[in-house]
């Protein structure tokens, strides 16, 4: 059963994958990438493996347009993952999440258990979702990576102003850190055999 809702979710979001427009690329990207949004020292400008020059989706700028859309996608999902996962440790909703099955939220285990626990047809509603999303969220074209005209929490930002600049540095910094910190829960989870071990010593 896991193997088929991560099917279904990986089908839902495929195109996270799919080249990034053309268009858009061109006239949003006016520099060089290394001097784009998220190169900050002490690293600094980072491509080992030279996927910006020599990367399949064309022209350098269009090889950085696509590698930082997916950057700014997957960072958003795993920021969204880890709170989602600290919240449900201390806090469950009230209520029923499948009323047919007499199934409550706060039945659901934290963690990878959630994967199990939560019914087939739960997983379908959320792949659907997330494909609706896929197709009803666009970039805007001709703007920067990730701007998809929602503003910064409701907040229009569009004049390329130090407060915005900050704000988009700031977002990258934690999606990478959030990226590196969902994939630890789920290391530590498999290791120990319950989700968020290392909070325990705080009793």
């Amino acid at each position: 059963m896991v193997r088929s809702i991560l099917a279904l979710l990986f089908a839902a979001s495929a195109s996270a994958f799919a080249p990034a427009s053309q268009t858009a690329t061109k006239s949003a990207l006016n520099v060089s990438p290394d001097k784009e949004i998220g190169v900050l020292p002490p690293v600094g400008f980072l491509d080992p493996l030279g996927l910006i020059k020599n990367g399949p989706y064309g022209s350098p700028e269009d090889n950085f347009f696509h590698y930082r859309s997916v950057e700014l996608k997957h960072g958003r999902i795993a920021m969204a993952a880890t709170l989602g996962q600290l919240t449900v440790q201390n806090v469950h909703f009230d209520g029923y999440l499948s009323p047919s099955m007499d199934l409550k939220f706060s039945d659901i285990p934290n963690g990878l258990g959630a994967l199990e626990a939560v019914p087939l047809l739960g997983w379908v509603q959320i792949a659907v979702v997330i494909g609706i999303h896929e197709i009803a969220v666009k970039q805007r074209e001709g703007k920067k990576p990730g701007d998809f005209g929602t503003g910064y929490f409701g907040i229009s930002m569009d004049d390329q102003s130090s407060k915005q600049l900050r704000a988009l540095n700031v977002e990258v910094q934690n999606g990478r850190l959030a990226m590196l910190g969902i994939l630890g829960m789920i290391a530590s989870e498999k290791i120990h055999g319950v989700p968020l071990f290392e909070t325990q010593i705080f009793g």
